[in-house]
Protein backbone atom coordinates (compact mmCIF):
# COMPACT_ATOMS: atom_id res chain seq x y z
CA UNK A 1 0.00 0.00 0.00
CA UNK A 2 1.37 3.35 -1.05
CA UNK A 3 -0.59 5.64 1.30
CA UNK A 4 1.05 7.81 3.96
CA UNK A 5 -0.11 7.86 7.58
CA UNK A 6 -1.36 11.40 7.03
CA UNK A 7 -3.42 10.31 4.01
CA UNK A 8 -4.85 7.36 5.96
CA UNK A 9 -5.93 9.68 8.80
CA UNK A 10 -7.50 12.12 6.35
CA UNK A 11 -9.32 9.29 4.58
CA UNK A 12 -10.67 8.03 7.91
CA UNK A 13 -11.99 11.54 8.67
CA UNK A 14 -13.63 11.65 5.25
CA UNK A 15 -15.36 8.30 5.83
CA UNK A 16 -16.39 9.15 9.40
CA UNK A 17 -18.17 12.30 8.22
CA UNK A 18 -20.62 10.12 6.28
CA UNK A 19 -22.84 8.16 8.70
CA UNK A 20 -23.96 5.80 5.91
CA UNK A 21 -20.39 4.59 5.28
CA UNK A 22 -19.84 1.36 7.21
CA UNK A 23 -16.85 -0.33 5.52
CA UNK A 24 -14.15 0.87 3.12
CA UNK A 25 -11.55 -1.35 1.46
CA UNK A 26 -8.60 -0.40 -0.71
CA UNK A 27 -8.27 -3.15 -3.31
CA UNK A 28 -6.62 -3.84 -6.63
CA UNK A 29 -3.02 -3.08 -7.53
CA UNK A 30 -2.56 -0.43 -4.83
CA UNK A 31 -3.51 -2.98 -2.16
CA UNK A 32 -1.42 -5.82 -3.56
CA UNK A 33 1.61 -3.63 -4.30
CA UNK A 34 1.55 -4.55 -8.00
CA UNK A 35 1.36 -0.96 -9.22
CA UNK A 36 2.44 0.50 -12.51
CA UNK A 37 2.32 3.90 -14.18
CA UNK A 38 -1.37 3.48 -15.09
CA UNK A 39 -2.49 2.15 -11.71
CA UNK A 40 -5.43 3.79 -10.00
CA UNK A 41 -6.78 3.64 -6.46
CA UNK A 42 -9.73 1.28 -6.13
CA UNK A 43 -11.99 1.73 -3.12
CA UNK A 44 -14.88 -0.57 -2.23
CA UNK A 45 -17.45 1.06 0.04
CA UNK A 46 -20.29 -0.60 1.90
CA UNK A 47 -22.95 1.95 2.81
CA UNK A 48 -26.09 1.21 4.73
CA UNK A 49 -28.59 2.39 2.12
CA UNK A 50 -31.01 0.71 -0.25
CA UNK A 51 -31.61 3.95 -2.17
CA UNK A 52 -29.54 3.86 -5.38
CA UNK A 53 -29.78 7.62 -5.87
CA UNK A 54 -28.48 8.25 -2.35
CA UNK A 55 -25.73 5.69 -2.95
CA UNK A 56 -24.76 7.43 -6.20
CA UNK A 57 -24.48 10.83 -4.50
CA UNK A 58 -22.43 9.28 -1.70
CA UNK A 59 -20.13 7.66 -4.27
CA UNK A 60 -19.62 11.02 -6.01
CA UNK A 61 -18.95 12.79 -2.71
CA UNK A 62 -16.45 10.14 -1.57
CA UNK A 63 -14.71 10.17 -4.95
CA UNK A 64 -14.20 13.92 -4.62
CA UNK A 65 -13.00 13.66 -1.04
CA UNK A 66 -10.55 10.83 -1.84
CA UNK A 67 -9.29 12.61 -4.96
CA UNK A 68 -8.51 15.70 -2.88
CA UNK A 69 -6.67 13.73 -0.20
CA UNK A 70 -4.60 11.65 -2.63
CA UNK A 71 -4.02 14.53 -5.08
CA UNK A 72 -4.91 12.36 -8.07
CA UNK A 73 -7.93 11.78 -10.24
CA UNK A 74 -7.00 8.12 -10.62
CA UNK A 75 -9.64 7.05 -8.11
CA UNK A 76 -12.41 4.50 -8.58
CA UNK A 77 -15.11 4.00 -5.96
CA UNK A 78 -17.35 0.93 -6.07
CA UNK A 79 -20.42 0.70 -3.86
CA UNK A 80 -20.40 -2.90 -2.61
CA UNK A 81 -24.04 -2.91 -1.57
CA UNK A 82 -25.15 -2.03 -5.12
CA UNK A 83 -22.62 -4.02 -7.16
CA UNK A 84 -23.95 -6.96 -9.16
CA UNK A 85 -20.53 -8.60 -9.42
CA UNK A 86 -20.00 -11.19 -6.71
CA UNK A 87 -16.44 -11.68 -8.03
CA UNK A 88 -15.59 -7.99 -7.59
CA UNK A 89 -17.07 -7.92 -4.09
CA UNK A 90 -15.20 -11.10 -3.13
CA UNK A 91 -11.88 -9.79 -4.47
CA UNK A 92 -12.34 -6.47 -2.70
CA UNK A 93 -12.76 -8.06 0.73
CA UNK A 94 -10.34 -10.98 0.30
CA UNK A 95 -7.46 -9.20 -1.45
CA UNK A 96 -8.24 -5.71 -0.20
CA UNK A 97 -7.12 -3.80 2.86
CA UNK A 98 -9.81 -2.69 5.29
CA UNK A 99 -9.30 1.06 5.80
CA UNK A 100 -12.44 1.94 7.72
CA UNK A 101 -14.98 -0.03 9.74
CA UNK A 102 -18.02 0.70 11.82
CA UNK A 103 -18.83 -2.20 14.11
CA UNK A 104 -20.43 -4.74 13.56
CA UNK A 105 -20.63 -4.44 9.77
CA UNK A 106 -17.52 -6.44 8.90
CA UNK A 107 -18.87 -9.59 10.57
CA UNK A 108 -22.23 -9.05 8.89
CA UNK A 109 -21.12 -8.16 5.37
CA UNK A 110 -18.06 -10.33 4.73
CA UNK A 111 -19.75 -13.73 5.31
CA UNK A 112 -22.64 -12.66 3.06
CA UNK A 113 -20.22 -11.67 0.27
CA UNK A 114 -18.31 -14.95 0.66
CA UNK A 115 -21.51 -17.01 0.47
CA UNK A 116 -22.68 -15.11 -2.60
CA UNK A 117 -19.33 -15.69 -4.31
CA UNK A 118 -19.22 -19.40 -3.49
CA UNK A 119 -22.82 -19.86 -4.67
CA UNK A 120 -21.90 -18.08 -7.89
CA UNK A 121 -18.81 -20.22 -8.53
CA UNK A 122 -20.73 -23.42 -7.72
CA UNK A 123 -23.35 -22.48 -10.32
CA UNK A 124 -20.66 -21.67 -12.88
CA UNK A 125 -19.08 -25.09 -12.30
CA UNK A 126 -22.42 -26.91 -12.29
CA UNK A 127 -23.39 -25.40 -15.64
CA UNK A 128 -19.88 -25.84 -17.07
CA UNK A 129 -19.44 -22.12 -17.66
CA UNK A 130 -15.92 -22.05 -16.24
CA UNK A 131 -12.82 -24.23 -16.09
CA UNK A 132 -12.77 -24.01 -12.28
CA UNK A 133 -12.92 -27.29 -10.40
CA UNK A 134 -13.79 -28.19 -6.86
Amino acid sequence: MNLTKKQLKELEKCFKKEPLVKLVYLFGSQATGDTGPLSDYDFAVYADTKDKKESFYLKCHLSGCITGILHTDKVDVVMLDHSDSSVLKYNAIVDGILLYEQEPYKVQVEPRVMNEYFDYTQNMIRHQLTNLTI
